[in-house]
């Protein structure tokens, strides 16, 4: 299944065709990039577009927001409470060690912790609301 995208990708490599912004940055750039995506979604929900395992395409109204996520799911998560942020921050499954990679948010939608990778990330949209509270 992930065949599908890792061939599209090593095409577009041999070709020689831009890839995203991420994928085209350099490593401080990406660690830039990673950083100012996660403390937007510390902040507010937005809606990620990005590429499945499986090729297909996603989009997930996703946050960090502890205001925004229901305390309820502490009990679905089965693996110790994160003790650093790389844990927090880390995809819930055990098998997986913590990647820099990845983005573990909160699905507003599925009310679920889902994951998605940095370098399959289409877009992200976010509504600014200036109105006071």
């Amino acid at each position: 299944m992930d065949d599908l995208w890792e061939k599209g990708e090593v095409f577009r490599l041999l070709k020689g065709s831009p890839g995203t912004q991420y994928q085209e940055a350099t490593d401080t750039e990406r660690k830039i990039i990673r950083d100012w995506i996660r403390l937007l979604l510390q902040k507010t929900a937005a809606r990620i577009d990005f590429v499945k395992s499986d090729g297909t395409v996603r989009q997930m109204l996703c946050t960090l927001d502890h205001d925004q996520i229901p305390v309820s799911t502490a009990k679905t998560i089965k693996s110790p409470a994160p003790t650093t942020i790389a844990e927090t921050l880390a995809p819930a499954n055990p098998r997986k060690p913590p990647s820099d990679e990845t983005l573990r948010v909160y699905d507003l939608d599925k009310r679920e912790w889902r994951s998605f990778r940095f370098d399959r990330l289409q877009n992200i949209t976010v509504d600014v609301n200036f109105a006071a509270k």
